[in-house]
This record gives structure tokens, C-alpha cells and sequence, in this order.
């Protein structure tokens, strides 16, 4: 709603999940491109950063509980927001989040 046109529903989600304060924990949509059959999406990327996939592998597989409780209440903080704004994220998964190794973000 509001917007001059049709948009993809994930380019619909990104500018509803971006809706009102920022939060660090949601990524930002910067800029999208529409082509005749697909589009591309311009999106922030914090560096440096890696998915919680490969950081939890570079770690051998664990996390000591304080970190995984800080990245949990991020995670948990994040969909807490999406879902107010009126969007459910129903693909969060280790590869789908991001971790910025210097300060744990």
C-alpha cells in the first residue's frame, strides 16, 4: 500500500520490515532493479560479517552459552520487530543470518 506499483512480494516484505526506527539486527534495503523476469535487490552488508552458518563451523561446531545467547536475543529482538511491522520471516535459519565477528552483532 502506498506504493506506486506493483512490487515483488519479497521487495514488499524488505521495505515493510524497514518501516519506522532502525534496528542493527534488520538488514536495510538499499536500492532493487526490476527486469523482465527477475529483479535484483540491493541490500546492506556489514563488514565484516559471515553467515551464523559458516561462523558457527569456523568455531568448531560450538558456541560457549553467552554467545549463543547474545545472538539468540538478536535473532528473537529482529523477528520481534518483523512480526510488529507486520511481516513473519518464515525462512530464519544459520545461513540467513549474519554475525559480524568484531563486535558479535
Amino acid at each position: 500500500p502506498g506504493h506506486p506499483k506493483h512490487l515483488p512480494m519479497e521487495i514488499g516484505l524488505m521495505l515493510k520490515a524497514n518501516e519506522g526506527p532502525s534496528i542493527p539486527q534488520i538488514i536495510k534495503l538499499l536500492d532493487w532493479v526490476d527486469d523482465k523476469d527477475h529483479y535484483v535487490m540491493v541490500i546492506e552488508r556489514p563488514m565484516p560479517c559471515m553467515d551464523l552458518f559458516s561462523f558457527v563451523d569456523f568455531h568448531g561446531g560450538r558456541l560457549d552459552e553467552g554467545t549463543a545467547r547474545n545472538i539468540m536475543r538478536q535473532a528473537i529482538d529482529a523477528a520481534q520487530t518483523c512480526c510488529k511491522r507486520g511481516v513473519f520471516h518464515r525462512d530464519i535459519k544459520l545461513e540467513n543470518l549474519l554475525v559480524k565477528p568484531d563486535t558479535m552483532e
